[in-house]
């Protein structure tokens, strides 16, 4: 599953980091800052991007730092996660910042095993905070990429939770390319979400199309 067409591979992380440069979204969060990130993906799990926007930047400026953030009013951050939904994602942001405080001494980690040992931090938000906050070449991956990779790869999981799948992580590690990885993974996150969405995907205005697998298979493949 590791591997494919090199060629292949290299169109598409070619194309998209092209399209990138035209058509990437801006979001206060995208900011070689590792707090920054961090806040970002407790308010970004299953939350509709741009309604983060405000209560993210009222919280950043509220609590600028792990450590503002590790003594913040759980009141306060419930009000600011209410029109989100998912509430109890206010007593977990708090509690990751007072275990970076306890553990790190107020530094958050530039690795991923020390991330993951984190309550409340999981892969994902863990290499997104490495990527993104740290500039390290890590991959990403969640339901909307493996989306895309279904789509233009054709490839499947034959788990019930893919993003959970050990062999799509090591493709999505695979193809991950040497240069531009940030922008590439802020790629993947925008296409999926402008271009390759889950109903109704922008087909006819994808970079990619002239070797997708989904478009080849047309209207009898079943995503």
């Amino acid at each position: 599953m590791a591997k494919t067409n090199s060629k292949k591979e290299r169109l598409f992380s070619e194309k998209l980091v092209a399209w990138f440069d035209v058509n990437g979204r801006s979001f206060p969060w995208r900011t070689e800052n590792p707090y920054c990130v961090l806040v970002s993906e407790v308010f970004l799990q299953q939350t509709n991007v741009r309604k983060v926007v405000e209560p993210y930047n009222e919280l950043t400026k509220q609590y600028p730092s792990i450590f503002e953030l590790s003594e913040a009013d759980d009141e306060y951050l419930a009000e600011l996660f209410k029109p989100l939904g998912l509430f109890y994602r206010a007593d977990r942001l708090i509690s990751i910042a007072k275990q970076i405080m306890d553990i790190h001494e107020g530094e958050i980690p530039d690795d991923e095993e020390a991330l993951l040992e984190i309550n409340g931090i999981g892969k994902y938000s863990a290499n997104s905070i490495l990527c993104f906050g740290y500039n390290k070449r890590t991959a990403i991956l969640d339901t909307n990429i493996i989306r895309i990779f279904s789509r233009f790869f054709g490839l499947e999981s034959e788990k019930s939770r893919p993003r959970t799948d050990k062999l799509i992580w090591s493709f999505a590690e695979t193809i991950l390319p040497k240069t531009r990885y940030k922008d590439y993974n802020y790629a993947l996150l925008d296409y999926a979400a402008l271009v390759c969405a889950h109903y109704n995907p922008k087909c006819s205005e994808c970079v990619l199309s002239s070797s997708c697998t989904y478009i080849e298979k047309g209207e009898n493949y079943v995503h």
